[in-house]
C-alpha cells in the first residue's frame, strides 16, 4: 500500500508541475522588499497571470461571412464552371483555419520552416554526392546531414498542430496564382516561350505544395477530432500518390529545348531544379508520415472517452488562466491513474475467471487461483501503470501529438509488457490444465513441452516486433536466416539433435514426468523432459541431467508401465528329512493361501478380461501392453545340495513400492506358518565328511614325535638368530 501511495503521489506531483503548457509564473517582488520577501516567501505569485481574464469574441456571424469570402476565393481561382467536392472541402478547412488561427508563436517552428531547412539538407547531400563520387571523403558529412535530416522529420508530427494560416498571406498567394495562371494562358499559344515554361514550373508547384500541406492541414484537422490510424493513412496515401505521379517529363523536356539567352536558360533550371527539389522531399515526409501513422493517430482511449470534450469544457468553467494552471488536464491526469492503479487486480481476476472453465476440481480451485492471480497481476499492473502514463502523456501534450521518440519509446514498452503478460498468461493456463491433467493421469510433459514452444515463440515475436520499430528491416533478417541457416545448422547440430530427440520422446511414449526408469545406467524418478535434456532424480537425492539424444539411443527401463501386478519370486528350501505327504500338503496350502490373499493378483481381475477385448488378445497381448501381470505358480522345483526347493511366483496387485513391501511381508510370514504346520524345517547348507578307516595309536605316536622334533629345531633356530643379534 505504502508503494502504491508514494507511486501515486510521485505521478500526480509530476503531473501538476507540467500540465501547465510549460509557462512561466510572474513574479512581483518589490526591490525594497526584496530581503524581507526572501525570508517570508520564495516567489509572489502575480494573481492576474494566474485568473483567466476575459478575452474579447469574435461575433460568429462575422466569423461565418469571413470564412465564406475566403471560400470563394479560393474556389474562384480554379474558375473553370465546376468545383469538385474534394477542393470546396479543402477550400472550408483553409478558410477555417484563417479565420481561426491565432498569432504565430515565434519561437515554435512551423511544417514550412522545417520543410525548407530539408530541401537545403537534400541539395547538400546531392552536392557532396556528385563532387566526390569516387572517393569516400564527405561520406561522414553525408552521415551527419543523413542525422540532421531525421531529427527534422521527427519534428514534422509536432508542427502539424502549430500551423498559421494568414489572411492576408493567402489573399497576396490568390492573386499571384491568378496572375501566374493569366500569364500561363496568355502565353498557351507560344509553349516554347520563356513566359509560358516559366508559368508553368511555377503553377506545378503550387499545385503539388497544395497538395502537400493540404494534407498537413487535413492530418491537424483529424489529430484535433481523435482520429484512428487507418484514417490517418487514408487520409496521407491518396495525395502521397497523387504527387509521386505528377509527371514533370514535359516540364523537363520543354526546360531542356528552350532555345533563349543563357540568363533566361539558367533561370527556368534553376527553377525546375527548385521544382523536382520540392517534389522529392513533400514525397519524403509525406512518406515519414505515412509509416509514423500510428505515432500521429491519438490514443483510443484518449479518443473513445472523449477527452478533448473534457479537457476543454473544465478549462472552460475553470477561473484560473489554462496556459498557467490547466485543470483541463490536471483533473483528467489524477483520474485516470487513480482509476488504472485500483483495476490491477480487478482485471487480473477476470482473465482467471476465462481460464476458470478449465478446473473441474473445487478443491484445489482456490490454491489454484492464488497461483493464477500473483502471476498475472504483477505484469497486468505495470502494464496498467505504462497505459496510464501513455494516456496522461497524451493529455499533457494536447492539443499537439506526443513527441515521436516518446510515441517509440511507448512501442517497445507496449510490447514488452505484453509479452511478458502472454508469458505469464500461458504459464497460468499450464497451471491450470496440468491440474486438470493431474487428475486424469494424462501426461503433463507434452504440455510442458508446449508451454516452453510458446514462451520462445512469443519472445521472438516480441524481438522481431521491437526490431521493426526501430527501423530495423526484418524482412531482411529473415531471409538472410535462410543463407546463414547451413552454417548454424552445422554450429548446433548437437542442439538440434537434442531438440528432434526431445519431440521424439514425447510422442514416443516411452516414459512421462514421475515415471521409474533406468537409461543409460541411470535410475531414478523423471522429473521433467526439456527442450534439451530430461531431469532424473535417482534414489539417492541426486539431480542428473541425461541428453534427450542419449535417450533415444539407449534402452530404456520404465518400471512405472504397470496397471497390476509386481513380481514377487523366492524359493523356500526345506531339508532331505521332508517326506512327499508333507511337502504336496505344504504347497497346496501356500497355493490356497496366495488365491485367496487380498493383495495377490489374480487372472480374473485384469481390467482387460472382458468381452470387448477378448478378441483383440488374438491380434495384442493387451495385459501385457497395459502392464496387468496376474501369473501364480506353487511348485516343487529341483533337489539342491543342501534341500528340497519350492518354487514360490506370483505378483501383487499394488505395484507401489511401500505396498508391495507390506505385502511380500505378510506372504512370507503365512508361509513360515504353513511350513511349521505341515512340520518341515528349512535346510542350511552343510557339508559331510566320511572317513574310511580309522587311524591306531601307534600312528598317532609316530605323528606326535616327528611334531615334537619339528618344534624343538624350530627353537633352536630362533636361539640361534637372537645370539647374533646380540653379537652385532
Amino acid at each position: 500500500m505504502k508503494k502504491f501511495i508514494t507511486k501515486f503521489l510521485l505521478i500526480s506531483m509530476l503531473s501538476l508541475l507540467y500540465a501547465g503548457d510549460n509557462a512561466t509564473v510572474d513574479l512581483n517582488l518589490n526591490e525594497t522588499n526584496k530581503t524581507e520577501s526572501n525570508k517570508t516567501s520564495i516567489l509572489d505569485l502575480n494573481v492576474s497571470s494566474v485568473l483567466k481574464q476575459e478575452a474579447p469574441k469574435l461575433s460568429e456571424e462575422n466569423k461565418t461571412a469571413e470564412k465564406e469570402r475566403i471560400v470563394e476565393l479560393l474556389t474562384s481561382v480554379n474558375d473553370d464552371g465546376n468545383v469538385s467536392e474534394e477542393s470546396k472541402a479543402m477550400a472550408e478547412l483553409v478558410a477555417e483555419k484563417a479565420v481561426n488561427s491565432v498569432p504565430k508563436d515565434p519561437t515554435k517552428r512551423s511544417v514550412f520552416d522545417i520543410v525548407m531547412d530539408l530541401k537545403d539538407i537534400n541539395i547538400k547531400i546531392e552536392l557532396l554526392k556528385n563532387v566526390n563520387k569516387d572517393t569516400n571523403a564527405s561520406s561522414s558529412e553525408i552521415e551527419a546531414l543523413n542525422s540532421s535530416k531525421t531529427s527534422l522529420l521527427n519534428e514534422i508530427p509536432a508542427a502539424i498542430t502549430g500551423q498559421v494560416i494568414d489572411e492576408k498571406t493567402l489573399i497576396n498567394y490568390l492573386a499571384s496564382k491568378k496572375d501566374i495562371k493569366d500569364r500561363n494562358d496568355k502565353n498557351k499559344n507560344k509553349p516554347k516561350s520563356f513566359d509560358y515554361i516559366e508559368s508553368s514550373i511555377d503553377l506545378s508547384k503550387m499545385e503539388t505544395a497544395e497538395i502537400f500541406y493540404g494534407v498537413i492541414l487535413r492530418l491537424e484537422k483529424l489529430f484535433s477530432d481523435g482520429a484512428s490510424e487507418r484514417e490517418m493513412k487514408n487520409a496521407i496515401q491518396d495525395p502521397y500518390l497523387k504527387i509521386q505521379l505528377f509527371d514533370l517529363a514535359p516540364l523537363k523536356e520543354s526546360v531542356e529545348n528552350f532555345k533563349g539567352s543563357e540568363e533566361e536558360t539558367k533561370a527556368l533550371k534553376d527553377k525546375y531544379d527548385d521544382l523536382v527539389a520540392s517534389k522529392k522531399i513533400y514525397e519524403e515526409v509525406l512518406d515519414f508520415l505515412n509509416k509514423k501513422s500510428n505515432l500521429l493517430s491519438t490514443s483510443a482511449l484518449f479518443t473513445g472517452l472523449n477527452m478533448k470534450f473534457f479537457i476543454d469544457y473544465i478549462n472552460d468553467k475553470s477561473p484560473f488562466n489554462p496556459n498557467k494552471i490547466n485543470l483541463g488536464k490536471i483533473i483528467p491526469i489524477i483520474f485516470i491513474m487513480v482509476i488504472l492503479f485500483s483495476t490491477r487486480k480487478f482485471l487480473a481476476n477476470i482473465i482467471y475467471f476465462v481460464f476458470s472453465f478449465f478446473i473441474r476440481n473445487k478443491e484445489q480451485s482456490e490454491s489454484i487461483k492464488t497461483q493464477v492471480i500473483d502471476l498475472i497481476k504483477k505484469p497486468m499492473g505495470i502494464l496498467l501503470i505504462a497505459y496510464g502514463v501513455d494516456i496522461c502523456t497524451s493529455i499533457f501534450y494536447y492539443p499537439n501529438p506526443v513527441p515521436l521518440i516518446y510515441a517509440s519509446i511507448f512501442n517497445i514498452v507496449y510490447i514488452v509488457l505484453y509479452a511478458w503478460l502472454v508469458i505469464e498468461i500461458i504459464d497460468g493456463f499450464g497451471i491450470m490444465i496440468i491440474s486438470k491433467l493431474a487428475n486424469k493421469g494424462s501426461r503433463k510433459e507434452v504440455l510442458n513441452l508446449v508451454v516452453r514452444l510458446l514462451y520462445i515463440v512469443v519472445v521472438v515475436v516480441a524481438i522481431l516486433l521491437i526490431l521493426s520499430n526501430l527501423g530495423v528491416n526484418v524482412s531482411a533478417i529473415v531471409a538472410s536466416l535462410g543463407i546463414g541457416g547451413i552454417a548454424v545448422a552445422l554450429a548446433t547440430k548437437d542442439m538440434i539433435a537434442n531438440l528432434f530427440a526431445s519431440v521424439m520422446v514425447l510422442f514416443d511414449n516411452s516414459f512421462s514426468q514421475g515415471d521409474w526408469i533406468v537409461v543409460g545406467g541411470v535410475e531414478g524418478t523423471v522429473v521433467e523432459t526439456g527442450l534439451r535434456k530430461t531431469t532424473i532424480r535417482t534414489f539417492d537425492n541426486a539431480l542428473i541431467f541425461v541428453p534427450n539424444s542419449t535417450i533415444i539411443g539407449g534402452n530404456i527401463i520404465n518400471w512405472s508401465r504397470r496397471k497390476m501386478g509386481r513380481q514377487i519370486k523366492m524359493y523356500l528350501e526345506i531339508d532331505y528329512a521332508s517326506s512327499r505327504e508333507q511337502i504336496e500338503s505344504a504347497i497346496n496350502e501356500i497355493r490356497k493361501m496366495l488365491m485367496e490373499h487380498p493383495g495377490i493378483a489374480k487372472s480374473a481381475q485384469s481390467n482387460y478380461n472382458n468381452s470387448m477385448f477378448k478378441y483383440r488378445q488374438n491380434i495384442v497381448s493387451i495385459d501385457d501392453l497395459a502392464g496387468y501381470k496376474s501369473t501364480l505358480f506353487v511348485c516343487l522345483d529341483s533337489f539342491a545340495d543342501s534341500s528340497i526347493n519350492i518354487m514360490v511366483y506370483c505378483f501383487t496387485k499394488s505395484v507401489i513400492w511401500g505396498e508391495f513391501l507390506e505385502v511380500k511381508q505378510d506372504v512370507m510370514l503365512r508361509m513360515m506358518d504353513i511350513l511349521a504346520k505341515n512340520k518341515l524345517d528349512f535346510a542350511y547348507p552343510s557339508q559331510s565328511l566320511y572317513i574310511k578307516e580309522t587311524p591306531k595309536d601307534e600312528d598317532f605316536e609316530v605323528i606326535d614325535a616327528v611334531k615334537a622334533k619339528e618344534i624343538k629345531e624350530e627353537a633352536k633356530n630362533l636361539e640361534k638368530n637372537k645370539n647374533q643379534d646380540e653379537n652385532n
